[in-house]
């Protein structure tokens, strides 16, 4: 069964309010493109869509419970039993679906869920301060882990992203002036102290109307040596 890189775990141990470890795929940290996928939240619900207050309990004190969901969709798709469509449709927009190596995927890459607070609802959206959260702890993570890149799985998780004026992180962001699957995608990009940039975008939701080749075509177009990459 194929593991998260625990390498920098310790590391991960001192950021202020990450409650799960991050994926690290197992050859991410010797990649020649080092690729960071932002998921969107947990929702800690039962199969018709209601707060399990056992699975929020376990959500909030299992620092491995990212890796636990991310391992359980490489399985699924290993064994062609039914997945989650945040994961297919993300898979689906990097690999050929002819010769979908998922497994080699996700051992290229680092990914976890920008909010770190458990929705209990599946119609509950983050508050401004889950965002604000969000984005000091992603400053404190790209900082770990160096990504050359991220990409957001999500275009609402923009809002917050004021709060790094309290830091002496830069940035700068802005909403692209075209359509794809009724959604702008947004770029941005966050500048350290140290000299380190981390470009960003920001791309519509997977689970939800969700065009795995429009989107594909973007990305391929902004950063096509990523793209390339992801699907070798």
């Amino acid at each position: 069964m194929t593991t998260s890189d625990r390498q920098f775990d310790s590391q991960f141990d001192k950021v202020e309010n990450l409650v799960h470890y991050p994926w690290i795929g197992c050859n991410y940290a010797s990649a020649p493109k080092r690729v960071l996928i932002m998921g969107d939240s947990h929702y800690t619900v039962n199969d018709e869509g209601e707060f399990c207050p056992e699975e929020y309990d376990r959500c909030v004190t299992d620092k491995e419970y990212t890796r636990g969901i991310i391992n359980c969709a490489i399985v699924n798709c290993a064994i062609e039993k039914g997945s989650w469509k945040f994961h297919t449709n993300l898979q689906k927009t990097f690999l050929d679906e002819s010769d979908m190596d998922v497994e080699g995927f996700w051992n290229k890459i680092a990914s976890y869920n920008f909010i770190q607070e458990p929705m209990k609802g599946t119609h509950e959206v983050p508050s401004l301060a889950d965002y604000e959260t969000a984005w000091k702890c992603l400053a404190d993570v790209v900082q770990i882990i160096k990504p050359d890149v991220c990409i957001f799985v999500g275009l609402r998780n923009a809002k917050g992203i004021n709060v790094l004026d309290e830091t002496d992180v830069k940035y700068s962001i802005q909403t692209l002036d075209e359509r794809i699957s009724n959604s702008s995608p947004i770029r941005g990009e966050l500048q350290f102290a140290d000299g380190y940039q981390l470009p960003f975008y920001m791309i519509h939701h997977t689970s939800m109307g969700y065009s795995p080749q429009l989107w594909y075509d973007f990305l391929n177009k902004e950063i096509p040596e990523v793209v390339s990459f992801l699907d070798k």
